[in-house]
């Protein structure tokens, strides 16, 4: 077979529902040469097997990875990327679909640009209702690798996780985690991993619009057991992580680059941070006079 091989890694954890709907899109590709590997997070019973055992003759390489224990999201979706056999390696989340053409028109892609190390499709964000919302999609097309991270930087834009990477490049991309108190959160870390990949190469996406991303908005990102923290904990924790992530991608720059290329990141990082946390607690605030609003007017 002349086409390149294709991991799709699907991480799921309690969720053997969603992950038929994340199968049946990918058993619909028109790319043959597909390896699919399910890595179960120590889910309790049978019900993702069975789903397993439903697509393997729709899915020919279809791999159930059964973990003994539960080694926590983030892990499970790294791991992925050393048990795959692919030259090229992409996500899928258990609860998203990709476009029939997705893999095929990304390694198209890929197959014609040397220097380009992920290329994407275009993000559709899915409601509820079955509404379907496009949402802009970022490439990062400059030749220039300081002009790439500099532009990442200032966007934050974790949306081409789920493009077609190449596995060589991102086997090189490292993400160490999060200080106290976002351990064991997934949360933004791909921000810090793709940093990486923009370093090492252009972030391409796909001029046919018909080539997407389908992302059920309504459901859990966090592939635990649906435990939900308080208001304030979770403000308090993603100020911290917003903090770390331009941690880490200062300390790459300085790596990657030199440390008199770091000056202008640590500008922008500057503006970025102060941007979101504006935007972080003036939502905050206007929620709570909401509030106060309501019960007056009561």
């Amino acid at each position: 077979m002349t086409q390149p091989l294709v991991t799709i890694g699907i991480p799921t954890y309690l969720r053997p529902e969603l992950l038929n709907k994340a199968l049946a899109s990918v058993a619909a590709q028109d790319y043959e040469n597909l390896e699919v590997l399910v890595a179960d997070n120590c889910t309790p019973g049978n019900a993702v097997e069975e789903v397993i055992d439903f697509y393997k003759e729709r899915i020919e390489k279809l791999t159930y990875i059964k973990r003994q224990e539960n080694i926590g999201p983030l892990k499970n979706f790294i791991k992925l990327i050393d048990e795959a056999s692919g030259e090229y390696f992409m996500w899928l989340a258990d609860d998203d679909e990709i476009s029939s053409n997705y893999v095929s028109s990304l390694v198209s892609i890929l197959e014609k640009n040397q220097d380009v190390s992920t290329a994407t499709g275009h993000w559709i964000f899915m409601l509820r209702d079955g509404k379907k919302l496009p949402m802009p999609t970022s490439s990062f097309p400059q030749k220039s690798a300081y002009a790439r991270a500099l532009r990442f930087i200032w966007k934050t834009d974790d949306i081409f996780i789920y493009g077609l990477h190449r596995r060589s490049i991102l086997r090189k991309a490292s993400f160490p985690g999060y200080w106290w108190p976002n351990e064991n959160v997934i949360l933004n870390w791909a921000y810090v991993f793709l940093l990486d990949m923009v370093l090492n190469g252009r972030i391409l996406i796909s001029p046919d619009y018909s080539v997407q991303f389908i992302y059920h908005s309504y459901y859990s990102k966090n592939y635990d057991s649906g435990k939900r923290n308080s208001r304030l904990v979770t403000l308090v924790q993603s100020i911290a992580r917003r903090l770390n992530v331009h941690y880490f991608f200062l300390q790459k720059i300085s790596c990657s680059i030199n440390y008199f290329a770091a000056l202008p990141f640590t500008v922008v990082s500057a503006v970025v941070l102060c941007r979101e946390f504006f935007f972080n607690f003036s939502g905050v605030i206007l929620r709570k006079a909401k509030r106060s609003i309501a019960k007056l007017a009561q």
